[in-house]
Formats: structure tokens, C-alpha cells, sequence
């Protein structure tokens, strides 16, 4: 039996979705509708975004989502009205300006997921709070950087130092001001949490940590391809971007996993104050362009430029994939699955 024949709460409960117009985000948003619940997504500009309210009125019905503008996440109080009568809040919002100053970033990051609990904690009917952090937050794949078992308890002091030192800087120091904002701002959401928990003992509190992300659209058209999302498709354009040639082999994890996970901490009876990691399997550009070649023999791809194997042993995510298990799924989709998915959807959209 599913764990969602049980659920935490029952379908129907409205989820509130921060950042929902983003790549992780929306993908969060369709699996929580596709398992039962309303959603009510947060964005900067509704009517910029309004595309998904009849994107998924005609894949889910009238009356399933709805699209509601985001103030400053920074800001005390920014989330005071969207969470009213909200059982379960997924805050995926976040700072990805990569901007090389720690004190442009860190700081406006960690006020965000502070109020964003905070304000989880002062509405009584939220029951369930989820957070998406990052990979980042425990692990950086760099040469500096030597092999690594991550633990559960881990966090990416690495990048943190590296964050808040003094200057001259390296050219992907914003990399690492990134990487330091989602170590300390999961740091500071556990300590609140452990230090008020007892306010609240009915709010239950997990964080989803994916490496990096690829998966296929929602909606080509209208959505286009964020963030990692595009960088499958680049190659398959026969492109190379540079960005490409400074993220070094590390993990992966398909979208539609990374949505999966946030529905498992929001939903699993079970999963209470825990870091789910989205850590699927290594990868590299090289391997990517096999599976591509293997695919499409005919077509011509960029030469391979990177190469070589993620050094670190992630054994949390092992707890993840049996949980994606226990969801209904044989465990994570493998690389050559989401790259072949990635495909389909390319040709389909071509």
C-alpha cells in the first residue's frame, strides 16, 4: 500500500508554491496537482505568468490552481496573505543572480526562508512546511574539494569559507557565494526550527536537496528551457555554452524526481524534519553526448569536453530513492531515461 492511500493530509489540501514559475518550481506545482491537491503558486508578475493557470486548467480541471504575485521574499511579512487557509507550504523561491558579493546574496536569501517559515509557523493551518534546498548546501565538486561521504548532518563549509574570503576572487566566485547562501540558509531554517518547534508541534518541517537538475519542459512553448533545464537541449542544438565547461562532473537528478520529493515530504507520514537528497547518479557532459549520439546516430553533436567521475559518496540518497520507491516508482530515472525524455519532447516540439 502507498503511504499516499494515507496521506499526511488528505487530496484537496492547497499547497502554497513560492517560485512556481521556475524549472523545479512549476514541476513541484503539476505533481502536487497530479497526486490530488489545489495549488496556489506565487510569482512576480501574474500576468507575465498566466499562461499556467490554463496550462493546467486543461490538464487538471477548473479551479485546481491559482497564480498570486510575490512581494520581496526578503521582507517581513511577504507571505502573510498568500498562506492564509494553506495546509502545506513549499518554498522553492530563491536568489540565482550569482552575483559575486556574499553580502548582496547570503544575507537576502537566508531572510527569505526565515520568513517563509515564520510565517509557516503563525498560520495554524499549515501542517506540513517543505524547502527546497540544494546539493550545495552539503557538497561542492571542485578540485580543492577532496572526496567526500556526505552524511546527513553534513553542510558546505568549503564554500562558505571560500564565500566570505577576502578578495582578489576566482572567475566562478559567484558559484561559490551561491553555493554558501543554500548551505546557511538550510542552516538557520534547522535552528530556528529546533529552537521553536515546541510552539509548533504540529508542523512538521523537510528539506529536498537536489544536485543539479535536467528534465524536459512543461510547456516548451510558453515555458521555453530554465535554468538547467536547457542545458540538454543546448547540446542537442549542437551547442556548447560556456557555462557548461565549468561544472564539473558531479550528480543529477530529473525534475520530475526532484517534484516527487517535495511530495513525499509533504505528504509521507513518516518523513518528519528530514533532508531528502536528490542525488540520482553521476554524470558528465561526455556521458550525456553518448546517450545523445547512441540516440540520434544521424545527428551531429559537439565533441566531447568533459569528461571524468564525481568523486563524492552521497549514501543519503539511497533513504530518497526508497522513498520514490515506496511512492510507486522503481527508484530514481536514470540518466539515459531523462536524457531520452528530454528528446522526445525536443522532436515534438521541433
Amino acid at each position: 500500500m502507498s503511504p499516499l492511500d494515507n496521506p499526511a493530509l488528505p487530496k484537496g489540501s492547497l499547497v502554497l508554491v513560492t517560485g512556481a514559475n521556475g524549472f523545479v518550481g512549476s514541476h513541484v506545482a503539476d505533481q502536487f496537482l497530479h497526486y490530488g491537491y489545489k495549488v496556489r503558486a506565487t510569482v512576480r508578475d501574474p500576468v507575465k505568468h498566466a499562461w499556467y493557470v490554463d496550462f493546467f486548467e486543461k490538464k487538471y480541471g477548473k479551479d485546481r490552481f491559482e497564480l498570486v504575485k510575490a512581494e520581496d521574499m526578503s521582507k517581513d511579512g511577504a507571505f502573510d496573505e498568500a498562506i492564509k487557509g494553506v495546509q502545506i507550504f513549499v518554498h522553492t523561491a530563491s536568489i540565482m543572480t550569482f552575483d559575486s558579493d556574499p553580502k548582496n546574496v547570503i544575507p537576502q536569501v537566508t531572510a527569505g526562508v526565515l520568513n517563509a517559515l515564520k510565517a509557516a509557523y503563525a498560520e495554524p493551518s499549515v501542517k506540513r512546511f517543505v524547502f527546497t534546498s540544494s546539493s550545495s548546501a552539503v557538497i561542492t565538486s571542485h578540485p580543492d574539494v577532496p572526496p567526500t561521504v556526505v552524511t546527513e548532518d553534513s553542510r558546505n563549509e568549503w564554500a562558505e569559507k571560500v564565500a566570505w574570503s577576502d578578495p582578489p576572487h576566482a572567475p566562478d566566485h559567484g558559484g561559490r557565494v551561491y553555493e554558501a547562501s543554500k548551505s546557511q540558509a538550510e542552516q538557520e531554517l534547522w535552528k530556528f526550527h529546533r529552537e521553536n518547534r515546541s510552539k509548533r508541534p504540529d508542523l512538521v518541517v523537510n528539506t529536498v536537496l537536489p544536485n543539479l537538475v535536467f528534465g524536459r519542459s512543461l510547456d516548451p512553448v510558453h515555458q521555453g528551457y530554465l535554468s538547467s533545464g536547457a542545458f540538454i537541449p543546448t547540446l542537442w542544438k549542437g551547442e556548447v555554452v560556456p557555462f557548461m565547461h565549468i561544472t564539473r562532473p558531479q550528480y543529477f537528478v530529473d525534475v520530475q524526481d526532484v517534484g516527487r520529493l517535495h511530495v513525499i515530504g509533504a505528504l509521507f507520514e513518516k518523513v518528519k524534519d528530514q533532508r531528502l537528497f536528490g542525488f540520482a547518479d553521476r554524470f558528465s557532459w561526455d556521458k550525456i553526448l553518448y546517450i545523445l549520439r547512441k540516440q540520434e546516430p544521424n545527428r551531429k553533436f559537439p565533441d566531447n569536453f568533459l569528461g571524468g567521475e564525481d568523486p563524492h559518496e552521497i549514501p543519503p540518497r539511497h533513504k530518497a530513492e526508497q522513498l520514490l520507491k515506496e511512492l510507486g516508482f522503481p527508484g530514481w530515472t536514470s540518466l539515459e531515461d531523462c536524457v531520452t525524455h528530454n528528446l522526445e519532447a525536443l522532436r515534438a516540439s521541433s
